[in-house]
């Protein structure tokens, strides 16, 4: 569990490669969410979109990578192997949710659409926890010329191979940081997915076939 929020209601966790292995990469593994009663599951059909969602009834969301809710009885669900699990959550209210943010949701804007379903409630931005979880990190995210031009240039660190290092994490951080987010609200794990085979899965280390992390947040009622 990584309780990096204001609001102890409100609990986020992140199944690892140690606590989780799915059978099928294309579908959970409920049996290993015990804990959790799946009918009250909110989870997005993931397609590296911009496209975030909100809702007060669990379901399935196609062509979806961000789940928001104010029901205290929704489990928010995202699957991860790389990507950023971004988790959001209010400081005092149960209000929350959680975005997976690849390079290609960061560059389309994904995070820029976060603050309407906190403002459209009449939350204030500073209240608003954030936490980045494990994911590759700039050590291991490297990119070829073809797409550099997609990432700012602050964030990039030229290879003397021709291929270029990108700083995803401080791309969000700015992107959230930009938008109205309190800078000191914003939590970043540094655990490198790519870099800790024992410990996560990893698309870009393992191939399209490896299995993925899941991040949950949801309210204790």
């Amino acid at each position: 569990m990584f309780q990096k929020i204001s609001n102890k209601s409100i609990k986020i966790k992140f199944f690892s490669k140690i606590f989780f292995i799915q059978k099928n990469i294309d579908e959970l593994d409920f049996s290993l969410l015990k804990e959790y009663d799946q009918k009250h599951f909110l989870i997005p059909n993931q397609t590296h979109s911009k496209n975030i969602f909100f809702s007060n009834k669990p379901g399935l969301i196609d062509d979806c990578d961000g789940v928001f809710t104010s029901n205290p009885r929704v489990v928010c669900v995202i699957k991860v192997a790389d990507c950023m699990p971004i988790f959001f959550a209010h400081q005092s209210r149960p209000f929350y949710g959680v975005v997976h943010a690849g390079w290609k949701g960061l560059t389309k804007g994904i995070l820029k659409g976060t603050p309407t379903f906190f403002t459209e409630n009449k939350l204030q931005l500073n209240e608003i926890d954030i936490y980045i979880g494990p994911s590759i990190q700039k050590c291991c995210f490297e990119v070829s010329k073809d797409i550099i031009d997609k990432f700012p240039s602050w964030s990039i660190r030229p290879k003397r191979t021709g291929k270029f290092m990108v700083n995803l994490q401080k791309i969000a951080f700015e992107d959230l940081r930009s938008i109205g987010f309190e800078k000191k609200r914003i939590k970043i794990n540094s655990d490198c997915s790519f870099c800790k085979k024992n410990n996560y899965y990893s698309y870009r280390r393992d191939g399209g076939k490896t299995g993925r992390m899941v991040g949950i947040i949801t309210s204790e009622v």
